[in-house]
């Protein structure tokens, strides 16, 4: 599976889902997704649709404010830091 998910083919078909994945964790963190005010199917499936589009008014509000420039790339973990500093010394 390691040597799988190193090739081009793998990583296309990946990208999908890390997408959706960035997505959810981005409304259960900022947005508070896991815990309804509502109870009842009908209201938490409301609360769920208008927080998306608070989300997607969001992004478009934060796409504009750098005037669609990508957003900047996360720093590395601290982890990475000392895994790259470890295969430097290597």
């Amino acid at each position: 599976m390691r040597a799988e998910q190193q090739t081009a083919d793998w990583r296309r078909r990946y990208n999908p889902r890390a997408g959706v994945e960035g997505t959810i964790s981005e409304a259960v963190r900022g947005y508070g997704v896991r815990r309804c005010r509502y109870r009842g199917h009908t209201k938490t499936h409301v609360q769920h649709v208008l927080t998306a589009c608070a989300i997607n008014a969001a992004r478009v509000a934060d796409g504009h404010g750098r005037g669609g420039t990508p957003a900047p790339g996360r720093n590395p973990s601290r982890l990475i830091i000392l895994c790259r500093h470890v295969n430097a010394e290597s």
